[in-house]
């Protein structure tokens, strides 16, 4: 019974991982998505390095940067794809008709954004070797595994984010789904250190779990310290925190009639 049982939630979370793969692959933009647009965001940094005669660790510190963000996109997408084709499709109500619950639409579509997003790691790190002679495994194969954990981790807590707020405000809220990765950039330090923000912003960027694991890559190339527990710790509660909200906010929906009203 419990097998049977652990069988039908394992192939919950499968359908919906399926199901992003059927819609992305008739959406011709997945491969600007996937390929063009990290390439292009790759070599406009890389050529920057080269313009401004940056050298040694310190290319390896912005690739690290461009690398992890092109990541953090992709699956954070995917996440939100989740809900987001749905509601533009305007069938969201037969996504909640099905026995399925909050955490097999986001695992299911992580899985899903995981694949995409190390397909395009692969990708990047290759073009960055041979262009630019970044040496992604300077610090081991355990510290791109970490590494990579984490930015899928901080992408479900985005696309999570942004399925609450489609689920409480509507279409007008599918603009997070872009506006949130700008503003992780901004305040994590994906380009720079976060020593050189403002104070209030530094503070912000010790609450985003993404910082401790963008310093802990970027320790392998000899940038300082790194807090990797604490972002691991961080990264949890936020995962288990988001997973019941989003239960509670599609509750919520059902009880309110938002579902209805974003499938019309």
């Amino acid at each position: 019974m419990y097998s049977l049982s652990l069988q039908g939630e394992i192939n919950k979370c499968l359908s919906a991982a399926y199901k992003n793969w059927i819609i992305s692959k008739r959406n011709v933009f997945t491969v600007f998505e996937l390929v063009f647009w990290p390439l292009i965001s790759l070599l406009s940094i890389g050529l920057m390095t080269r313009f401004l005669g940056v050298e040694g660790e310190k290319v390896a510190f912005l690739l690290v940067g461009a690398i992890g963000l092109t990541i953090l996109q992709i699956c954070q997408i995917d996440v939100a794809y989740v809900l987001l084709f749905d509601m533009w499709s305007k069938s969201i109500k037969n996504t909640f008709v099905s026995p399925v619950r909050g955490y097999h639409l986001v695992l299911g579509a992580l899985l899903f954004g995981m694949v995409r997003g190390t397909f395009a790691f692969t990708i990047l790190v290759v073009i960055s070797r041979i262009l630019f002679g970044f040496d992604f495994l300077a610090g081991g194969i355990h510290t791109v595994l970490i590494f990579l954990a984490g930015v899928f981790a901080v992408s479900a807590i985005i696309g999570m984010i942004v399925c609450i707020s489609i689920l409480l405000f509507g279409q007008k809220a599918d603009v997070a789904a872009w506006s949130l990765s700008g503003v992780i950039m901004l305040i994590s330090g994906i380009y720079y250190p976060v020593s050189v923000l403002p104070e209030p912003l530094q503070l912000m960027a010790r609450a985003v779990p993404l910082t401790y694991f963008l310093e802990y890559y970027r320790s392998a190339y000899g940038f300082g310290d790194h807090n990797i527990l604490t972002g691991a710790v961080m990264v949890a509660g936020y995962m288990i925190a988001g997973l019941i909200a989003l239960e509670m906010t599609i509750e919520r929906a059902r009880k309110t009639g938002i579902l209805l009203r974003l499938s019309e």
